[in-house]
């Protein structure tokens, strides 16, 4: 081992790198605790306070221009006025079952708040309302007021439009400021607009409002009235049609007795002057018994007929009842509905008993004129309906008298049930008409509105100054950083890797 001499330089001696600080780590993500660089976080904010304290006229005014840029943005901006009104609309279960108890009539048939929404946006309908609250009339006072400042500063004047295209324009702009909502299970149906001129818009809603009652109450009626028009029409051509064809059975029966008359006197049957009244009288006695019989006979079948079909109804009435039950709770409308339809059944109809007091006069009549009433009950009339219906028995088996009785009958029969129809008709329509006031009800009427609806003035001056604080911040920070001067203690330490020695302040 060599040692080095007194007074000779040794070996140098190696420069050892110092450690990095030990830094902790978190035991639940190994990740180092200082992952965020809070200081720098607190320098930054310090920065940009100081920012705003070194440039606080700009801040200032950056925040006043966009302040009263927002102030004149609301003022210069349309003023929209929103009119509504609130209707409510209740269904109708005892029209049907009062005007015609054997019909079935779907729930969704007598939805009052059915196509209301197509009703009020109809094209027609829209053009109604533009002419009735006098919207061409009064065209200048919907011009916003940027359109007159425009105006003003260009010194041009509109362009001249006619009637007809301003009412395509209001009902092209109507179209899109019209609010219509239908809620189908309260029934409600509410009507509203946006409109530039309060005044406007509350005319707007009260011909919106009054047209769709109108609407509505034509839709209801207009079905009734036109089926009462047309079974009007069918029951006077059948009642000329039963007379033809009543004209017809009695050449039928005069001819048949004519030819009958022609064989006796061939072989020789005559009698005296008195025997050949009696015999005539006999003849139209029996015409007109046979001719009440048949009478008797259709009333007693078209009672039959209505009992008959009242008796299948009820049938039918109760198995949806009982059903229904299973689903619904006693106090649900389609129960109640049900309960009151089966109710009015079991009840004689104004019709029955109409038919049955004219039975009740005919067979009196009947009696009366020499009738036998045991014909009725035993079943002879029944009888007499197939062959000698008119004239006397010796007609009874003739078929051209069979033929024109058969079509006398159908003919009566179907004008019988004409009639019927059309007195339900009638009776349904005036129902419906007394009804309506109390199917729909206005909730909440059109009132005149007190201040606008859009725009939000309030809201549009409280962002404006918002914004303007936070345009007027960025405004100062945005200039310190645009110059790259170093201007805190912290960006010499972080950013040049400097210490600083000492810090002087400006006086």
């Amino acid at each position: 081992m060599t040692v080095p001499a007194p007074g000779a330089p040794g070996p140098r001696p190696q420069l050892v790198p110092p450690r990095p600080a030990f830094t902790p780590e978190r035991p639940e993500t190994n990740a180092p605790a200082d992952l965020i660089d809070w200081g720098f976080a607190i320098d930054a904010v310090f920065f940009l306070k100081n920012a705003v304290l070194r440039h606080w006229f700009l801040a200032l005014v950056v925040m006043g221009a966009v302040s009263a840029m927002a102030v004149g943005v609301s003022k210069i901006m349309p003023r929209k006025y929103r009119v509504e009104t609130r209707m409510l609309t209740q269904r109708n279960f005892i029209i049907s079952s009062l005007a015609n108890p054997g019909r079935s009539i779907p729930v969704d048939a007598d939805q009052p708040t059915r196509a209301a929404w197509e009703m009020v946006m109809k094209h027609d309908n829209l053009k109604s309302i533009v002419a009735q609250a006098k919207l061409v009339e009064y065209w200048e006072l919907q011009r916003s007021p940027l359109n007159r400042l425009k105006e003003k500063v260009l010194r041009k004047p509109p362009v001249a439009m006619s009637d007809d295209d301003k009412r395509d324009a209001l009902t092209a702009m109507l179209e899109q400021a019209m609010i219509v909502g239908v809620e189908g299970g309260t029934g409600t149906v509410s009507i509203g607009v946006e409109w530039t001129d309060p005044q406007l818009a509350l005319n707007i809603v009260q011909a919106a409002q009054q047209n769709f009652l109108d609407m509505r109450q034509a839709a209801e009626m207009g079905a009734v009235q036109e089926a009462i028009t047309i079974l009007e029409k069918q029951v006077v051509e059948e009642a000329a049609g039963i007379q033809q064809a009543i004209g017809q059975l009695n050449a039928a029966v005069k001819r048949v007795e004519a030819r009958q008359k022609k064989e006796e006197e061939k072989k020789g049957r005559r009698g005296g002057a008195a025997a050949a009244a009696n015999a005539a009288l006999g003849i139209n006695t029996d015409h007109l018994l046979a001719q009440m019989r048949f009478m008797i006979q259709t009333k007693r079948r078209a009672i039959g007929d209505v009992e008959d079909f009242r008796s299948r109804r009820l049938t039918e009435l109760r198995n949806q009842l009982s059903e229904q039950r299973v689903i619904y709770s006693p106090q649900h409308p389609i129960i109640t509905d049900l309960e009151q339809r089966i109710s009015s059944l079991q009840e004689d109809s104004p019709q029955l008993i109409a038919l049955r007091s004219e039975m009740t006069e005919l067979i009196n009549e009947y009696v009366r004129n020499g009738g036998d009433p045991g014909e009725l009950e035993s079943g002879l009339a029944t009888a007499a309906m197939g062959g000698a219906t008119f004239g006397g028995p010796a007609t009874s088996d003739d078929p051209e008298v069979s033929v024109a009785a058969d079509r006398v009958r159908m003919l009566v029969m179907r004008h019988q049930e004409k009639m019927r129809r059309l007195d339900q008709a009638r009776t349904e329509l005036e129902i419906s008409r007394a009804s309506m006031k109390h199917r729909f009800s206005v909730l909440s009427p059109p009132t005149f509105p007190e201040r606008p609806s859009k725009p939000k003035v309030k809201l549009i001056v409280a962002a404006g100054v918002v914004g303007g604080i936070g345009m007027g911040i960025f405004a100062a920070l945005a200039l310190d950083i645009i110059r790259r001067r170093i201007l805190e203690k912290w960006q010499v330490e972080r950013i040049l890797k400097l210490p600083v020695l000492a810090e002087l302040e400006r006086r």
